[in-house]
């Protein structure tokens, strides 16, 4: 399977967040909007009723997702502790859900979905065509998916070796380039809606740093803050911007 990290990695690191708070949650996945719209405007079923997660712990795109567009939510994902998604889903009073609690290789597809989506969690693996592969087999025809991954190539790549090596060793850079995400559309017959960088510049790190690397860190955020992220948000570039994203249909 050969993944990067392990399920005692994301129980650890998902044990320290605090509550689910709906603004916060609000907040960030609203940003994503205008994407979340086209995976309505271009579905079969209207409206589209099931939504699936991979991936999908702590929930709070699927709780988000589910709240605006009135979708029955789905998580897959191999975390064993049901409380902190339980808990995201009550802070948008979603009362019909389902939570499956498997690794993706070893779950038997027993339903297909309207709508699937994947946000950080391909790059986790050296086999990412795989893993790809997998989430075309969920979605029902004329359904549509959404595919997301960080971006730590070319300039991230270097500022991330330098103030967040530790998080930059667990994701494969590789998956991280739109001919990936062409030909896996091609390989399995999906109508591509959109491949895009997107984001500002990623100057959050995951790691403590030593005197020189909060100088590094204080001015990449600075300027991230006060000027370039207002033109990369409106100008995205695969030098700078934060994530790589696909839409499709199938």
């Amino acid at each position: 399977m050969d993944n990067l990290t392990s399920k005692e990695y994301w129980e650890k690191y998902y044990s320290k967040e605090s509550k689910p708070e709906r603004n916060q949650i609000i907040h960030i996945c609203s940003e994503f909007d205008k994407f979340w719209e086209l995976l309505i405007a271009n579905n079969q079923t209207n409206p589209p009723k099931t939504i699936m997660e991979i991936g999908g712990y702590p929930g709070r795109y699927l709780a988000y997702l589910a709240d605006k567009f009135d979708l029955i939510p789905t998580s897959l994902d191999y975390n064993s502790d049901k409380n902190k998604i339980e808990e995201t889903f009550k802070v948008f009073d979603i009362k019909e859900y389902d939570i499956i609690q498997t690794d993706i290789f070893n779950h038997k597809i027993e339903k297909q979905y309207d709508i699937v989506i994947s946000n950080g969690f391909i790059e986790h693996f050296e086999n990412f065509d795989e893993v790809l592969d997998k989430h075309s087999l969920y979605l029902k025809p004329g359904g549509t998916l959404f595919v997301l991954v960080p971006n730590m190539k070319y300039y991230i790549h270097f500022y991330k070796y330098l103030v967040d090596y530790k998080n930059l060793k667990i994701h494969n850079l590789k998956c991280m380039k739109k001919s990936v995400f062409q030909d896996f559309g091609k390989r399995n017959q999906l109508e591509t809606i959109k491949i895009e960088y997107y984001g500002g510049f990623p100057f959050s790190v995951h790691q403590e740093l030593n005197f020189l690397q909060k100088i590094v860190f204080q001015g990449h955020r600075i300027l991230s803050k006060k000027l370039l992220n207002s033109y990369f948000d409106k100008h995205p570039s695969k030098f700078f911007s934060s994530t790589l994203l696909a839409i499709y249909k199938k």
